[in-house]
């Protein structure tokens, strides 16, 4: 597997364009994507976005991001899980219970 940490910005950018569907803002969806295309090229995507996002290598990149950065890359990645497991964008399971705990561990440290 690569090295996490220079996974980093590219799981920022695709977690972006996963959290701006998820908040059914299609200006803020369009202003990610083309900014992760003009990052990454034209090859990416929205769907593309999702496949990484929920993949172990968006998964290893985010834990090694800021404590205060963890809650919304998690919430992107669980997002993200859901949504390819739902719609057959990529082999991946639902979130589980480990994601879960994960996410809420990482917002009550927040706290």
């Amino acid at each position: 597997m690569t090295n996490a940490v220079f996974e980093l910005p590219k799981t920022r950018l695709c977690a972006a364009v996963v959290l701006s569907w998820g908040y059914v803002d299609q200006q803020m969806l369009e202003t990610t994507t083309t900014a992760l295309q003009a990052e990454l090229g034209n090859g990416w995507s929205t769907t593309s976005a999702f496949q990484f996002m929920a993949g172990k290598t968006a998964k290893a990149a985010l834990d090694t991001a800021a404590a205060d950065e963890q809650v919304s890359l998690l919430t992107a990645y669980n997002l993200a899980k859901l949504v390819c497991s739902e719609f057959g964008l990529a082999a991946v399971n639902q979130p589980d219970h480990i994601d879960r705990a994960e996410l809420m561990a990482a917002v009550s440290a927040r706290h």
